[in-house]
């Protein structure tokens, strides 16, 4: 039984993120109270509509130490489709609406996204199970994962679907046979229900039809027919909610993101910043404060660490970086083809999830790491991958270097929360 080295994991990912949610004052994260207004909403009866009155440049980003926040004012995320919100509402309902209690709804969301993405590394590499356990250190204690799955936000229940999505196609890809009619169907749920979460959980939808492509099939007829059923069953399950947004917003805006940009005006745009600041200067902060933030940069993105740090930080990552590319230069060359196909999807799901990232980013100056975790899987299973080929020499120490990840990212997570966090918010 190798389960034991997930529990470790989650054991700390549990300790310190419930440190997190109550040390973290309210609305410390980022539009959590817009998240929390639309739980509210439907609390009372209400599906949200966004309007332009929704938005308050004057009240956001708020500042760490601000406590008199006009949260009912700050409903700018209710354009989101509401399956988050529905699911969480009988906590907010038993709990009287506490703040508290719904992070740590959120939080055990994010725990489901970790055995998950235990189980897509464990079907890919079975015989090292220390490997899977590395990756979801680096997944579930990331500092800024951490800090985003520790507050009030649909980015969790968005991340387990894709996590689900993987589980699935990767038990495809690993199997010497076609997947059964009930098995597409699943998938398809599974992608249809990333529908009515998130835009971001949309990313699923590629990696299910990757999966579905790429599973074992005798003609490429077979391969269509799959794609076509996911991408149908998926599609039909998302279409109430589109329809729904046509009929309010109008015209194609079936995501209510057009919507959304009316109503948040004010917030500095690329084109703008690019008029002001040059190309060059504007991909330089970009660069540089999405890779801060993906490492972290907490609160609304007013609280960086130490210039130190970040640097270390850059260290630590080139170095990984380099040890993934010795990995896969000489011992890529001899993954069994079930292997190969199921690391080429989820390489899948990280280029989907840049491109989704610079595409947003062409439009408003978003330069913000976590949205790049919905990649955050095959990220940590290249770092594990990397430092365990490294480590070859000395096997004792390659099938432990999950636990100094572990322990490793989990003291620098009590630091930064007791350090850096609280001082700078209290």
């Amino acid at each position: 039984m190798n389960a034991w080295r997930l529990l470790v994991v989650l054991a700390l990912y549990a300790a310190l993120g419930v440190s997190f949610a109550m040390q973290v004052p309210a609305w410390q994260n980022p539009d959590e109270p817009a998240h929390y207004n639309y739980t509210r909403q439907l609390a009372a009866g209400i599906v949200p509509v966004i309007e332009p009155s929704d938005w308050e440049p004057t009240f956001v980003p708020i500042p760490p130490r601000e406590r008199n926040v006009p949260v009912a004012r700050l409903t700018y995320e209710d354009h989101q489709p509401p399956l988050f919100y529905a699911l969480s509402l009988p906590v907010f309902l038993l709990s009287n609406g506490d703040l508290g209690a719904l992070r740590l709804f959120t939080l055990f969301i994010g725990a489901l996204s970790l055995v998950c993405a235990h189980q897509v590394v464990h079907l890919i590499f079975p015989t090292r199970p220390w490997v899977a356990a590395f990756a979801v250190a680096i997944v579930g204690l990331l500092p800024q994962h951490l800090f985003v799955l520790s507050g009030y936000n649909n980015d969790a229940l968005a991340e387990l679907w894709i996590a689900l999505t993987a589980w699935q196609a990767v038990r495809w890809l690993r199997a010497a046979s076609s997947p059964a009619p009930k098995a597409l169907m699943g998938l398809g749920v599974v992608v249809g229900l990333a529908f009515w979460t998130k835009a971001t959980a949309y990313l699923a939808l590629p990696l299910a039809l990757l999966g579905a492509w790429f599973a074992e099939a005798s003609s490429w007829r077979q391969r269509v027919w799959r794609v076509l059923q996911v991408g149908l069953i998926a599609c039909l399950i998302g279409l109430p909610w589109w329809v729904r947004n046509v009929m309010v917003y109008g015209g194609l805006d079936f995501l209510g993101l057009q919507a959304h940009n009316a109503a948040v005006l004010g917030q500095p745009t690329t084109a703008a910043w690019i008029a002001q600041h040059g190309f060059a200067e504007v991909l330089w902060r970009g660069l540089r404060t999405t890779f801060q933030s993906f490492w972290g940069q907490f609160g609304w993105m007013s609280i960086p660490l130490s210039e130190r740090w970040y640097l270390l930080l850059l260290a630590l990552s080139s170095l990984s970086a380099a040890a993934f590319a010795m990995w896969w230069a000489q011992e890529g060359v001899r993954l069994e083809a079930a292997q190969r196909r199921a690391l080429n999807a989820l390489a899948g799901l990280t280029l989907f999830t840049v491109l989704a990232f610079a595409w947003y980013n062409l439009q408003f100056v978003q330069h913000q790491g976590r949205y790049l975790f919905p990649a955050l899987l095959p990220i940590g299973l290249a770092v594990a991958l990397g430092w365990s080929h490294v480590l070859r020499r000395w096997h004792a120490l390659a099938q432990r270097a999950w636990l100094g990840a572990t322990l490793g990212l989990g003291a620098f997570d009590a630091y930064l929360l007791w350090r850096v966090i609280v001082p700078e918010m209290t």
